[in-house]
């Protein structure tokens, strides 16, 4: 249902622990794959092993993207314990909308802290799309899903 899209960096250990956070997801059909942007030495040997798709650029991996829904998670994300429920349950609204994915304490997500987004696939999606044209549509259109933990 849901193709998280995921930008590497150096940070193998970061991004091991959201591979692994998303298993679940994957086992109960909300996330349908992890696309990794920009991966190299061991964060790429990593997202190998864990069956996620290599890419160079977002456009790439939004093009290539199965889902009929995109989402974007920074590394530094950690996961509420009932995210999956709270992202069924906004997927199930009828019509399901964009949404800011932000952490569940405070009300508000921190300043610098991460934030995610979830959106709709648009129907043929070009190379030329950059994440920050899925963060607007996520700002604009979306609810807040207090989705994430603060560290």
């Amino acid at each position: 249902m849901i193709s998280v899209i995921l930008t590497a960096s150096d940070d193998a250990k970061a991004l091991g622990k959201l591979l692994t956070a998303l298993v679940p997801a994957a086992a109960e059909g909300l996330v349908r794959e992890v696309a990794v942007i920009g991966a190299a030495g061991a964060s790429a040997a990593l997202a190998e092993d864990a069956g996620a798709d290599l890419f160079e650029d977002f456009g790439a991996a939004a093009a290539c993207a199965r889902g009929p829904w995109l989402a974007g998670v920074p590394l530094a994300a950690v996961f509420a314990p009932e995210w999956m429920e709270i992202l069924a349950g906004h997927l199930a609204r009828d019509p399901p909308t964009p949404a800011r994915l932000v952490a569940r304490s405070g009300g508000f997500s921190f300043a610098g802290g991460p934030e995610g987004w979830l959106a709709l696939k648009s129907p043929a999606p070009s190379a030329g799309l950059v994440e920050q044209d899925f963060q607007r549509l996520a700002r604009r259109g979306g609810r807040r899903l207090r989705v994430l933990d603060r560290r």
